[in-house]
């Protein structure tokens, strides 16, 4: 009777939360947001080691920015460390033209930033 108790318990948990898989939309922002904090690095770098002039190169020639074109979820599964990897199709518009790649990566609840992407998968 207890175990049929503690499984019908288990059974509506599971249903209720579901398996907190991320949706497409945050996907896209934690992946658009990632990308952006790497763009900073970059030009970080350049300031040190270029200085003003080096980053001035990169905005003139507007290398630094992009646009997320369109972003497809593909899959999920959960990570034992309560992430998931997850698999999906993105278009980046950039200066030289349109990146298309199919990737995969962890997304992660962190905190004050939300949802976080990491390439490791």
């Amino acid at each position: 009777m207890w175990a049929a108790m503690i499984s019908v318990i288990v059974l509506v948990t599971t249903i209720l939360h579901g398996t907190n898989e991320p949706s497409e939309s945050a996907m896209r922002s934690a992946f658009a947001l990632t990308l952006s904090d790497e763009v900073r690095a970059v030009l970080d770098y350049v300031a040190e080691t270029e200085g003003t002039v080096g980053v001035a190169r990169i905005r003139r020639a507007g290398t630094a920015l992009f646009e997320i074109k369109s972003f497809s979820k593909q899959g999920c599964t959960r990570a034992p460390d309560g992430g998931h990897d997850c698999g999906f199709a993105v278009e980046v518009g950039t200066v030289a033209g349109p990146l298309t790649r199919t990737v995969r990566g962890r997304f992660m609840r962190s905190g004050p930033r939300g949802l976080v992407y990491s390439h490791a998968a």
